[in-house]
């Protein structure tokens, strides 16, 4: 189908991406600027506020026809694209980002390269169902999470009990 909806990554400027989303559903728009609370410390104080996830990125679901609409909105710069071809994300991914933003365990995305490591599924908690990567980040243990059309992990410390190792057969 040509005016299918489908999720869109767009590049926006710098420390506006809830101004941006806010706009885009303003206009009619199903959009989403994953963020979370966390906790930051300065000299004096410590406070938690609301944090982007992905910075520059805000996520919005367009069809082909109503696609160039999202730049009325400004501080867009354009769509994300990987050698040429759009970023869309899969339900998937859209599932995962937005649970995400509902860990009270602080998230942090890496835009490195793929690393060997055990598969795992998460069996328990809000993420459950989702499988990733274990990795060692700083001595901790954390799970990360692909996210393939953003060419991006998210990293989640998890509890060992709240995953299970995928184990696949030397066949497949």
């Amino acid at each position: 189908m040509l005016n299918e909806e489908k999720w869109h990554v767009l590049q926006v400027k710098p420390r506006s991406e809830k101004k941006v989303g806010q706009r885009l559903r303003d206009l009619g728009f199903e959009s989403c600027v994953p963020t979370q609370k966390q906790l930051r410390k300065w000299s004096d104080r410590k406070k938690m506020v609301e944090m982007v996830l992905f910075n520059n990125y805000v996520f919005v679901a367009t069809d082909q026809k109503h696609r160039n609409e999202v730049y009325q909105v400004g501080n867009v710069f354009g769509y994300l694209s990987f050698s040429g071809k759009a970023a869309i994300l899969s339900d998937k991914e859209v599932k995962m980002i937005k649970q995400l933003c509902r860990l009270i365990e602080p998230v942090q995305i890496s835009y490195d390269g793929i690393k060997v490591g055990d598969e795992v599924e998460v069996i328990a908690g809000t993420l459950m169902g989702i499988s990733g990567k274990v990795i060692a980040l700083n001595g901790t243990s954390k799970l990360q999470l692909a996210l393939p059309s953003l060419h991006c992990f998210a990293h989640v410390e998890l509890k060992e009990v709240e995953v299970r190792k995928v184990v696949r057969s030397a066949e497949g």
